[in-house]
């Protein structure tokens, strides 16, 4: 006992083995799961970190857009402005632009888009190409010899476009300014005329980045197109240029680019994150600013944590691991010592566990087995040698020994089986030779089917493809007779349009019935003149020949009116005979006129009973598309499914002829068992 106790103690411990085995697994997948988690905690707070910085340089992009867009939309509006046009049409090179016509008017207008935001607007500006002259809002006006072309706004002329200038510092009042510049074009020729601008304030865009804060101690930075520092915490740093300052070069190439992005940058040697946003088409690029110690603060805190606590469990679970196993491990050892005993032939031995799980079962059934092996060793034997005649195919047997006990039913059950095994060889050998002719029989037939259903099916598929072909005349009958009920509903509405026109004829006809009847009571006035005028000049002609010769003078004149008289009646009254024709024609044209709208109004009654009538086929066409396209689904379904029977009977056919090939299979492997 002592040198199996020797030998016991020299070996590797169980509890040994558990704890390296799962305590090794346990904290390898403990430190995993924290590897991950510290990986994934890492991502997602870099990644929280990068979109704090993006949005906050988005916000940031888009306030300050927002801001200069409003100037910008408005020198625009100015731009079209008809009086500035007009201006700048007027005048040429050597004019003086404050004596335009409409300056004065141009010019209040100035000062109050000016006075709208002073704030912000320093100030309203026009400026003429040809006169190369500038009038601004507080009554700036440019000097002889001032010259437009260098102008930091001049490229809205070159480039024809709105532009915002690089910043730069107002001679009269110091502040920090920009200006907001479009062209005037001239709308007949499209020809640039001049510019019209605000100069703005830059106070209220560096108060915007000054009011944004990220983290504790991170900024926002404002730069121009170029580089230069608009906004900066350090004063002294604005208006000098990023190339002048101790700043690492993926910045410079970044704002050269013109791309948003995120960078990792130096400033003066220390390390910063930020994103990097272009203001809109502004041309300004706002710039987010947080130190490395800030940016992975919560990182570092958050990893030192979860070491923490993964330091924790791993203790934890090994110390229960370790005293888990030495619980397990002492009832195994005393089975270990009675399966030694057993093993060296010593089968009186006694068994003590009292362990109330699986090893105490074990256990108890341990001493069990031990106190029956002596009895049942026999038993085994023959039981052996029987099933091995079984398995050679040997199914009568003869039993030895009488069986007691527990043995007794195994004995009931050996020739049970011997008389089962024989009954039920015998029925599948009978029942395998049915099967085999059967599933010939079956194949045959499935095959037959399948044959059918592919002609069934070649003739669903002809079937398909004519009904296809009448489904598509359906349509274009539908088509063309919708493209006909259309053609009639123009014409309908046509006629219709004739229709008033015809009255309007009619109006017009009834009108000139009327003027004529006016005309004919003044040619009656004209007559009855023309008839006092000859008896006037009658009695003229008769006193001219009672003065003698003193009244031959006034005898002539008197005969001339009485001819002019005579003409005037004759005139007179071929007038009224024309105008007498010209009412019977207007009649007879009113005559024909009612004709004429009754015809048209029978034509329309005509049409629209055609056009409903069409309409009424395209609605048939459409419901026989509709029911020769439900057709067609149906004709293709039972195509699919008589497919689907085909392949099915293919499909039985093959099994029938495997289900007899096994068949034969199953009837050799029976005649290998001896029968009784």
């Amino acid at each position: 006992m002592k040198q199996q106790k020797g030998k016991t103690s020299s070996k590797k411990k169980i509890a040994d083995e558990i704890l390296q085995q799962i305590g090794g697994s346990v904290i390898f997948v403990l430190i995993l799961i924290a590897a991950v988690a510290i990986c994934m905690v890492g991502w997602l707070v870099i990644t929280s970190k990068q979109k704090e910085l993006t949005q906050e340089s988005n916000a940031a992009a888009n306030q300050l857009t927002g801001f200069l867009e409003q100037y910008t939309k408005s020198t625009e509006q100015l731009a079209v402005n008809p009086e500035i046009q007009n201006i700048m049409q007027e005048i040429k090179a050597g004019d003086d632009i404050m004596q335009a016509e409409k300056m004065d008017t141009v010019m209040d207008n100035l000062i109050k888009i000016a006075n709208t935001d002073k704030e912000n607007v320093m100030a309203v500006w026009l400026s003429d190409l040809d006169a190369s002259a500038l009038a601004q809002s507080d009554g700036f006006v440019s000097d002889e010899g001032w010259d437009i072309t260098g102008r930091g706004w001049y490229g809205c002329i070159t480039g024809k476009k709105t532009v915002l200038t690089e910043p730069y510092v107002d001679s009269s009042t110091g502040k920090l300014i920009l200006s907001a510049a479009s062209p005037v074009y001239d709308d007949t020729t499209g020809e640039v005329l001049g510019a019209v601008g605000m100069d703005i304030s830059l106070d209220h865009m560096t108060e915007i980045m000054s009011e944004y804060k990220i983290g504790q101690s991170g900024y926002m930075l404002l730069l121009s197109e170029n580089g230069t520092f608009l906004y900066h915490p350090q004063k002294d740093i604005i208006q000098k240029n990023i190339k002048d300052v101790n700043v690492s070069q993926n910045v410079q190439d970044a704002i050269a680019s013109k791309e948003d992005t995120f960078l990792k940058y130096t400033v003066d040697g220390l390390t910063k994150y930020g994103s990097l946003q272009y203001a809109g088409d502004t041309g300004y690029v706002v710039l987010s600013n947080m130190p490395t110690s800030e940016y992975y603060s919560m990182l570092i805190a958050m990893v030192i944590a979860l070491v923490l606590i993964f330091a924790i469990g791993i203790v934890i679970i090994a110390f229960s691991i370790r005293k888990s196993a030495n619980k397990l491990v002492k009832p195994i050892l005393d089975l270990n010592h009675t399966a030694q005993q057993l093993a060296a032939g010593n089968l009186d031995v006694d068994l003590h566990i009292t362990s109330q799980n699986e090893i105490g079962e074990l256990g108890d059934s341990f001493r069990k087995t031990v106190c029956r092996l002596k009895e049942y060793i026999a038993y085994i034997d023959e039981t052996a040698h029987v099933l091995s005649q079984i398995a050679d195919g040997r199914l009568s047997i003869n039993l030895q020994h009488d069986y007691v006990g527990e043995f007794q039913k195994i004995k009931t059950a050996l020739l049970n089986i011997s008389d089962s095994m024989n009954q039920v060889m015998l029925g599948i050998n009978e029942s395998s030779g049915r099967v085999s002719v059967g599933a010939n029989e079956l194949a045959t037939a499935s095959q037959v089917l399948a044959e059918s259903a592919e002609q069934q099916a070649a003739s669903i598929e002809q079937l398909s493809a004519t009904t296809t072909t009448v489904a598509d005349q359906v349509e274009n009958s539908r088509r063309e007779a919708e493209t006909s009920a259309q053609a009639t509903a123009q014409a309908a509405t046509m006629i219709e349009q004739n229709q008033e026109k015809m009255k309007l004829m009619m109006d017009a006809m009834n009108k000139i019935q009327e003027t004529s009847q006016q005309v004919v009571g003044i040619i009656q006035t004209i007559e009855e003149i023309a008839s006092q005028t000859n008896l006037l000049s009658l009695n003229a002609s008769i006193e001219a020949a009672r003065a003698g010769e003193a009244g031959r003078g006034f005898a002539v004149v008197a005969d001339e009116i009485g001819k002019l008289a005579l003409e005037s009646s004759k005139a007179a009254n071929n007038t009224r005979e024309l105008i007498e024709i010209s009412m019977e024609e207007i009649n007879k044209g009113n005559t024909i006129a009612v004709g004429a709208m009754s015809s048209l109004k029978e034509s329309v009654n005509a049409v629209n009973r055609v056009n409903e009538m069409i309409q009424n086929t395209a609605e048939d066409a459409a419901v026989q598309a509709e029911n020769m396209k439900q057709l067609r689904v149906g004709i293709e379904e039972i195509t699919h499914g008589i497919q689907d029977n085909s392949a099915a009977s293919q499909e039985t056919s093959a099994t029938s002829e495997e289900l007899a090939s096994q068949a034969e299979i199953l009837n050799k492997m029976v005649q290998k068992f001896e029968l009784c």
